[in-house]
């Protein structure tokens, strides 16, 4: 059987004890081992960055320094050769210290045999190439043969740090396929697998050799683009990737046309460290499927920057604001259009900032949902909205009270009784609180969610489907819904910006719509009076909107009700 050629790097400062090791492999009968002997240890690890060994043999002990400061060294280096340590120490306790900094054996002198010594080299350097093929395949992605996320990190941190030492730049992007998803369900998921499998290999085509691609998920690739100029050079590499990538496809006999979306960070222009470049990378890559069309790419600029500063201050602020009670209830008077009289209201939730400024809904509702602290926030807007609502009612004012529901609610477990016990809790009579949810959320709730509304209604809980019209409601939908009123949305009725209603039809037929299922109506967003009288003259008899009032304080609103009382008293 042929010798297996090893190359040894023997660090060794006793010529006796070297020439005993060299005589000992020189009898190995199963490998050939190539020395190279060092004395040294600034010898050894100048050695080790310049030479490639199979193993290495080193003594403890060597010219003032130990087998630990040879770890750290390799490690420092990024060296992975298998280590075996050899010492004419007794100390056995040295055994687990070795091993736990690394070292692949450790073997007293006086115990060294040809056997011993070829099988030790041999184990280690077998034990660290099976080690080295498991890394590999924790870190690459089974599908596409590519790098996963931890990889990819670790060659943009090795990247960072030779772009920080060589004074040049980088860039981290983002890709992914738009409506990938509908590939999966109209095509299959074999189809799906097969798509992303050519995505990468187009990448892989159109980058440099110099560069890296990684899946990290799903339909979502990482680039690591090496040595970048600017960011006129960056386009021009983005666009060769997305035109590589999106070209006509054939799998599995079915013809596809693929378009997909990008998003780049650029170091050090917009981060130095590979998280905040991943991240800044994904917003880009976000903001560019917001573009018309397709096939985006988008680099991130100071506007985006400006945009994340301000997420993120919102984001470690919002915890801090549930914990003291920094949000705030407003009320926007739902009146009989009539009378004008005032007969619920709808509770609308601001942040107050420590400035006094107050943050509407549009400005923090997203992050809330994005960081899952909806429904968090939701519990505490009915406590606030049934806590105000009892007060009133104590006061004898007799208003109805209208709270936005999320979606992710009706989702939440325990929601309903929630709801029912907070109800219970405030002692607040049937019909007073009534519950908004948009159109859609019926459309798509299934079962589940339609027996939570039920058991809310059991408790005299009102559902209101809001901003009606601009979802995909049906009659058929309405009939079989546990709905109580509709809203019609503000688009209807002042969005044109003209005095007169937006669209009369749509509203004369929402109304029609609402007469015949004996559902309550209210119109949103009234701004004049020709608006308020041509809804009446329809059948509306309920809206909102600045021509009455404002969302408001629970103080103005009420001497806003006590002011109405007033005037009818004296009347």
């Amino acid at each position: 059987m042929e010798k297996a050629n090893l190359s040894v790097l023997v660090i060794e400062d006793d010529l006796e004890d070297y020439i005993l090791l060299r005589t000992y492999l020189s009898r190995a009968t199963r490998s050939h081992f190539e020395l190279t002997h060092v004395q040294h240890f600034q010898e050894a690890v100048k050695c080790l960055v310049e030479h490639q060994f199979d193993v290495i043999l080193a003594d403890y002990f060597l010219d003032g320094h130990t087998a630990t400061d040879l770890f750290k060294h390799v490690k420092l280096i990024g060296v992975d050769t298998p280590i075996v340590v050899l010492t004419g120490m007794a100390a056995t306790e040295l055994d687990d210290v070795l091993m736990q900094l690394g070292a692949s054996d450790f073997i007293p002198k006086d115990e060294l045999t040809t056997a011993l010594l070829e099988r030790s080299i041999r184990h280690a350097i077998e034990r660290k190439r099976a080690e080295q093929q498991i890394s590999q395949l924790i870190k690459r992605d089974p599908l596409t043969g590519l790098g996963n996320r931890l990889i990819f990190e670790e060659h943009a941190e090795l990247a960072i740090a030779r772009a920080k030492r060589n004074k040049s730049r980088l860039a981290v992007a983002f890709l992914d396929l738009d409506r990938f998803k509908n590939v999966n369900d109209t095509l299959g998921h074999h189809v799906g697998d097969l798509l992303l499998t050519l995505v990468g290999k187009r990448i892989q085509d159109a980058i440099r050799a110099s560069d890296f691609v990684a899946r990290i998920g799903g339909d979502e690739f990482t680039l690591l683009l090496d040595n970048v100029q600017d960011v006129e050079s960056l386009n021009a590499i983005a666009n060769k990737v997305l035109s590589e990538v999106t070209r006509h496809a054939i799998l599995d006999c079915k013809h596809l046309e693929v378009s997909a979306s990008m998003g780049i960070a650029l170091y050090p222009d917009q981060g130095e460290t590979v998280s905040e470049l991943m991240r800044k990378a994904d917003m880009a890559l976000y903001e560019s499927k917001k573009q018309e069309g397709s096939c985006h790419h988008m680099v991130f600029s100071d506007s985006l920057q400006a945009r994340l500063q301000k997420e993120t201050r919102v984001e470690n602020g919002l915890q801090q604001a549930l914990a003291n009670d920094e949000f705030v209830l407003y009320y926007q008077p739902i009146v009989s259009l009539d009378t004008h009289r005032i007969k619920g209201v709808e509770a609308l939730i601001r942040w107050r900032q420590p400035d006094g400024k107050l943050l509407l809904p549009g400005e923090f509702i997203e992050e809330v949902n994005r960081v899952g602290l909806i429904g968090a926030l939701g519990e505490w807007v009915l406590e606030a909205a049934c806590k105000q609502l009892r007060a009133w009612l104590d006061m004898r004012v007799e208003l109805t009270m209208s709270i936005n529901i999320s979606p992710r609610h009706l989702r939440q477990t325990g929601f309903d009784e929630l709801v029912i016990n907070t109800v219970r809790r405030y002692q607040i009579p049937e019909g007073y609180l009534m519950l908004e949810l948009t159109e859609e959320v019926f459309v798509d709730s299934g079962i589940s969610s339609l027996y939570v509304l039920n058991e809310i209604r059991r408790v005299g809980v009102r559902i209101a489907i809001d901003d009606f019209g601009t979802g995909y409601s049906s009659m058929r939908y309405l009939k079989s819904l546990p709905i109580d009123r509709i809203k019609i949305d503000r688009c209807f009725v002042s969005g044109s910006g003209d005095e007169q209603l937006s669209d009369p039809m749509i509203t004369q037929a929402i109304g029609f719509l609402a007469e015949g299922l004996g559902l309550d109506l209210v119109a949103e967003g009234i701004e004049t009076a020709e608006q308020a009288a041509a809804l009446s003259a329809q059948g509306c008899h309920n809206g909102q909107g600045f021509l009455f009032a404002k969302p408001q304080s629970s103080e103005h609103l009420l001497a806003l009700v006590e002011q109405q009382q007033a005037l009818s008293v004296s009347g």
